[in-house]
């Protein structure tokens, strides 16, 4: 090409400078606009396309070449090969979890998740990928692996409490967003038809109203805005005034989505394991009556030598802090299976 158009001229273009820049495509230079219209025509392409039957032949000049599959790999190579090892399983579970098939998977907005957790700590990240998808432990986990503490029923009832909200309360969240985007601005910025809105409202419900407070919102929520969006005005000095764009507004809406889990989940904690928890209250009524019956068997259970360990009076028993009730029935239990071990061992010889 250069040979042919001698008086051709390279220039560098830095690219995917949408990807964390507010600036609108049609305020940027052509070479830029140019550049990211031709990234959006390649996903497109990926996306939509037809896989190739076989492997294109390497670049020439190109001292290695990567593939996965059939498709060649440019750019962004870890990235690329963790996707191709982690993805698709990934995905399977998304679908078989959500009850979802790929084009409704396709319609949740990926981005401003990964955006929003990228801005959590560690344990909080964590916690909320687990609400997500359903790994709390919350009395359905321990139900799976047969070792439910409680009744089925309280456990569902806690579960409910947990990760649902009433229908009113998801109408009128849903409601309050179209009035916020909705609202009458005095430059207009923001002003989503409200047509426009109550058919991405109508989106948003193909994924169910659970899949909505857990964070799994429609990527028509974002469209929506961008469909409105101005560039950020220029004050006085040159310089940009800050404005969210669409995708950080979308953002913004899931943290708050989030924050109402963190609320529920605190409160939770607070009934499960407070001061004046019920589930307490009944768990040191078990490990009372527990100890009771070490007091009252205590020639069947325990060594002669390890009477003294629950030769107390009753009252006295009953009026032990639960942590010292803890510890010492952790105790008698060891030396419970200690002393049934002998037992077995003496019958075995005789």
């Amino acid at each position: 090409m250069m040979k042919e158009f001698k008086d051709l001229t390279i220039e560098w273009v830095r690219g995917h400078q949408d990807d964390n820049d507010e600036t609108n495509i049609n305020d940027r230079p052509l070479p830029v606009r140019l550049n990211i219209q031709c990234d959006l025509a390649a996903k497109e392409c990926l996306k939509n396309c037809m896989k190739p039957k076989k492997r294109a032949p390497p670049l020439e000049g190109a001292k290695a070449t990567l593939y996965l599959g059939t498709n060649m790999v440019t750019a962004e190579m870890s990235e690329q090969i963790h996707y191709a090892a982690e993805a698709p399983a990934m995905m399977k579970h998304i679908r078989d979890h959500l009850r979802r098939t790929n084009e409704t998977v396709q319609e949740i907005n990926w981005r401003i998740i990964g955006r929003a957790k990228k801005r959590l700590k560690l344990h909080e990240s964590i916690r909320i990928m687990k609400m997500m998808y359903g790994w709390l432990n919350i009395g359905t986990q321990k139900q799976k692996m047969g070792k439910l503490m409680c009744a089925h029923a309280a456990a569902k009832k806690r579960r409910h409490n947990i990760i649902c909200i009433p229908s009113d309360i998801y109408n009128e969240f849903i409601e309050q967003i179209c009035l916020a985007t909705h609202a009458e601005h005095p430059d207009n910025t923001y002003t989503v038809d409200k047509h426009r809105m109550n058919e991405t409202r109508e989106q948003q419900s193909r994924l169910g109203e659970e899949a909505f407070l857990k964070g799994f919102l429609h990527i028509e929520w974002t469209r929506a805005l961008n469909e409105v969006w101005t560039p950020p005005d220029i004050d006085s000095e040159g310089k940009k005034i800050h404005k969210k764009d669409p995708l950080e507004q979308s953002v913004c809406l899931l943290k708050a989505l989030w924050d109402i889990f963190e609320a529920q989940w605190a409160c939770r904690n607070d009934i499960l394991h407070g001061k004046e928890s019920h589930v307490i209250e009944k768990d040191t009524e078990r490990k009372t009556k527990r100890l009771l019956e070490f007091r009252t068997k205590k020639t069947e259970m325990l060594r002669r030598s390890d009477h003294w360990m629950i030769e107390y009076p009753v009252d006295d028993i009953i009026k032990w802090s639960r942590s010292y009730k803890i510890r010492t029935l952790q105790n008698l239990e060891k030396l419970k299976r200690i002393y049934d071990k002998e037992k077995q061992q003496d019958i075995t010889r005789l």
